[in-house]
């Protein structure tokens, strides 16, 4: 089970910026650029099992809203095996 969207954010925050990350930190304060935004979108997919898409990250006030606009984000739909 992939973990909550605010845990992941967090976590991926801290390891692309090098330092803990709280909701209320935005983006930018903390440092970043656009290949940040890549390196962040990557691994918030990993975590989350989700797209994200790095324009997402910039465009919102805090890392609360990204998490929150993460959880909105269907999951995809689990491939089945053929059975026989």
């Amino acid at each position: 089970m992939p973990p909550a969207p605010i845990d992941a954010v967090l976590a991926a925050a801290s390891e692309v910026f090098g330092h803990p990350a709280e909701p209320t930190d935005d983006f930018f304060s903390l440092g970043g650029d656009s290949i940040a935004a890549v390196e962040l979108a990557v691994r918030l997919e990993e975590a989350l099992g989700i797209e994200v898409d790095a324009d997402l990250l910039v465009q919102l006030p805090d890392f609360a809203a990204l998490a929150a606009a993460l959880a909105a984000v269907p999951a995809p739909p689990v491939a089945s095996t053929p059975e026989g």
